[in-house]
C-alpha cells in the first residue's frame, strides 16, 4: 500500500493496489479516524476535501450507512409510538410503505431528486391520490427533519423538495334547516332516537366522532356545564377498539355546553346502569353496554340522513358546520380554534377563514373616528 498523502495532518489518501482503489481518511473532531474507498483518486480527494470543510464549518456529521428504510422504522418505533393515537400510528406505517423506492438509499446520500422522483412514481405508477401523496410528503418531511435535528445528516434536503400539489376540496357544511331536520328526525325516530344525545352533542360542540364516542361520565361537569375532552375511541388493526390519547395536547380541552344539551345528557345518565364509582363508563354505549364502533355509528348516521331526506355528508361535516357558524356569528377565531382543539390558529384560519364576516366597512368608520383629516 502506498504512503499516505497527508494535507496538514487532517487526512490522507492511499492507493490499494490489491483492490485497485483509493482509500481516503479523515480525523473527526473527536479524534476518530474514518476511512472510505473510491474507484478514482479524484473521487477520494473530493470526499476528503468536503469532509474537512464541513469540520471547519461545524457542519460535520459522522458518516453512516443507515438507510431511509432503517431510519423510518427507528423513527416510527422510537419517536412516534406511544406519543400518538394507535390509529394515527397505523396510518403512518401505511404511508411509510410508499417509501419503497428510496428505502435502500442511505440517509446521507438521499437527494431532493430522489424524493421528487418518488412523488412522480406514486402519482403515475401507483395511482395514489394527490391528497395521499401529500401526506406521504409530510411524513417524510417530519422524519428527515428529525434526522437533521439528531445530527444524522448535515442538511435537511426536504427544504429543497417541492411539495406535491393537490386540490383542496371546499369545506362542506349543513344549512340551518338541514341541522334542524336532522335533530328533529333523530329525536322522533323510534330506533335512531338512541343516537340523539350523541348527535346533539356533536352539533353543538364540533367534537370529532372519536371524541364523542370516547366521552365518559367523569368528563361531564353538570355544575359548570362543561365537558372535558380527554380520550378518543378508535378501531385499530393491532388492538381492536381502543380508548386512547388524543392526537395532540391541544386536543385535550374543556368545552362549554348549553343548558339544553346538559339536560339531555342528565336524562341519559339517569337511565344508565352500572356506573362505576370513578364514573369512567362511556356516555354513549350499545344496548349491551359495550362501546359503539365508529363504523356502526356512521351507519346510523347514514340512515338518519336518509330518513331526514338530507343529502349525505359525512359525520365530520357537523364539525365544519359548527366552526363555520361560530365564526360567521363573530366568535373570535382563537376561541373557535381552542374549542376545536386545533394546535395552531393558522390551521383554523386556513379551513374556515372564508366564514369570517367582512368588517371592512366598519373598519373604515372606525378609522374615520380615530384620525382627524384636516379640512
Amino acid at each position: 500500500m502506498a504512503k499516505n498523502k497527508r494535507a496538514n495532518g487532517e487526512g490522507g489518501i492511499t492507493y490499494d493496489k490489491s483492490r485497485d482503489s483509493y482509500r481516503a481518511s479523515i480525523t473527526t473532531p473527536e479524534g476518530k479516524r474514518i476511512f472510505k474507498r473510491f474507484k478514482t483518486e479524484q473521487e477520494a480527494v473530493v470526499w476528503k476535501t468536503s469532509q474537512i470543510n464541513s469540520i471547519h464549518k461545524g457542519t460535520f456529521v459522522v458518516p453512516s450507512k443507515v438507510t431511509v428504510g432503517e431510519w423510518t422504522i427507528d423513527w416510527l418505533t422510537t419517536y412516534k409510538k406511544g406519543t400518538i393515537a394507535q390509529s394515527t400510528y397505523e396510518l403512518y406505517f401505511y404511508l411509510a410503505a410508499h417509501f419503497d423506492s428510496i428505502s435502500g438509499i442511505t440517509l446521507q446520500e438521499l437527494q431532493p431528486a430522489h424524493v421528487q422522483k418518488l412523488y412522480t412514481e406514486l402519482s403515475e405508477k401507483t395511482k395514489l391520490s394527490q391528497h395521499t401523496i401529500h401526506k406521504v410528503h409530510k411524513l417524510l418531511k417530519n422524519m428527515i427533519s428529525k434526522a437533521f435535528q439528531l445530527d444524522m445528516i448535515n442538511k435537511n434536503i426536504m427544504l429543497l423538495v417541492t411539495a406535491p400539489k393537490f386540490d383542496k376540496k371546499d369545506i362542506e357544511i349543513f344549512t340551518a334547516s338541514e341541522i334542524e331536520l336532522i335533530l328533529k328526525t333523530c329525536h322522533e325516530h323510534p330506533v335512531l332516537k338512541n343516537r340523539y344525545p350523541a348527535i346533539l352533542l356533536a352539533v353543538t360542540t364540533g367534537l370529532r366522532l372519536g371524541e364523542v364516542l370516547g366521552l365518559r361520565w367523569c368528563d361531564v361537569n353538570f355544575i359548570s356545564n362543561e365537558i372535558h375532552v380527554r380520550k378518543g375511541l378508535s378501531k385499530t388493526k393491532a388492538h381492536g377498539l381502543v380508548l386512547g390519547p388524543l392526537k395532540t395536547k391541544s386536543s385535550i380541552r374543556k368545552i362549554s355546553i348549553t343548558p339544553d344539551v346538559a339536560k339531555v345528557l342528565k336524562e341519559l345518565k339517569s337511565k344508565t346502569v352500572n356506573i362505576d364509582i370513578k364514573q369512567e363508563k362511556l356516555c354513549f354505549v350499545t344496548r349491551n353496554e359495550t362501546p359503539i364502533l365508529p363504523r356502526t355509528f356512521e351507519r346510523s348516521w347514514s340512515d338518519l340522513l336518509k330518513k331526514a331526506n338530507v343529502p349525505y355528508k359525512n359525520f365530520h361535516v357537523l364539525r365544519h358546520t359548527h366552526a363555520t357558524e361560530l365564526l360567521a356569528n363573530g366568535i373570535p377565531i382563537i376561541e373557535v380554534s381552542r374549542r376545536l382543539g386545533h394546535s395552531k390558529v393558522s390551521h383554523t384560519l386556513e379551513l374556515y377563514g372564508h366564514a369570517i364576516p367582512n368588517y371592512d366597512n366598519k373598519i373604515a368608520e372606525k378609522v374615520q373616528e380615530l384620525y382627524a383629516v384636516p379640512k
